[in-house]
């Protein structure tokens, strides 16, 4: 294997109480947390002492922090609406601009201490190419190397790169050692319900900076824990095995499951580690 794997978690899906969430992950000897939100709110939103507290009780609690899953790139372009049901996980669009969310979210990482910063592709509009987000990614990339960040670039299904080949085709066609994956199989299942070939999990595995795992049943709208639900993450597994990164790599348990977190994710974090064994 050349990796070592690295099991996370998203906090607010085990609770959006990060006392809770912490409680829960020294129960289950989880050691790396991704950030999103804390009380419902992104933290992109919270003001530097609110961050600085934040980053403390990690430490405290002997936790780092792996990606700062942010919401960049995660909204409309050209007149572009907002997909139904689009989920922005704490982040108000209408209180923070683009242009104001952009460097806050390098000064967001820097401050929790995370290595990677995910982003997104915009949601999806008619016409879409890889080279549409150039622009973008050339500012981007700019701040990741000032901020000494590695840009993970998620397969999400309401948005342009939606599956693991169109992530992998942006990634590669960029080459730039600060943008990597951020591989999303239950994603691709959801907006290309057939299992992907080997040859697209094989070029996924070697641009590879983090894994999401999740599962669903046939509806992909319910999810259920790692295991119990028809997405199949054993061939992903083994082209990560064969194809995938040297080093560290987080394997980050997101379970969608608001209702029921710590149990599903509880599940979800032992189906992992038998799997990863």
């Amino acid at each position: 294997m050349p990796f070592t794997p690295v099991i996370a978690v998203i906090t607010d899906e085990v609770s959006e109480d990060i006392g809770a969430a912490l409680a829960f992950m020294a129960d289950h000897d989880v050691r790396q947390v991704d950030i999103r939100s804390v009380d419902e709110r992104n933290v992109i939103l919270f003001d530097d002492a609110e961050l600085t507290d934040l980053a403390n009780r990690l430490s405290d609690a002997g936790v780092t922090v792996g990606c700062y899953c942010s919401p960049l790139l995660k909204w409309p372009r050209s007149g572009a609406k907002i997909p139904e049901g689009a989920n922005f996980h704490g982040f108000d669009p209408g209180v923070l601009t683009p242009e104001q969310a952009v460097p806050r979210a390098f000064e967001v990482a820097n401050r929790l201490g995370a290595a990677q910063l995910r982003i997104f592709s915009y949601f999806t509009y008619d016409g879409f190419q890889p080279e549409h987000l150039d622009d973008d990614l050339d500012h981007l990339l700019d701040l990741a190397q000032t901020h000494d960040v590695t840009l993970v670039l998620e397969n999400e299904h309401v948005c342009n790169v939606a599956t693991l080949d169109e992530m992998t085709a942006v990634v590669a066609r960029r080459a730039h050692p600060r943008l990597r994956g951020a591989l999303d199989l239950a994603n691709h299942r959801a907006a290309r319900p057939p299992a992907p070939s080997a040859a697209t999990l094989a070029a996924a595995a070697k641009v590879a900076g983090t894994v999401h795992i999740k599962d669903f049943t046939g509806d992909p709208r319910r999810f259920v824990a790692l295991g119990e639900g028809v997405v199949d993450h054993g061939p992903l597994f083994e082209a990560l095995r064969e194809h995938g990164p040297i080093g560290l790599l987080a394997f980050a348990i997101e379970t969608h499951q608001p209702k029921d977190g710590p149990a599903v994710t509880a599940r979800s974090i032992a189906a992992l580690r038998t799997m990863l064994a």
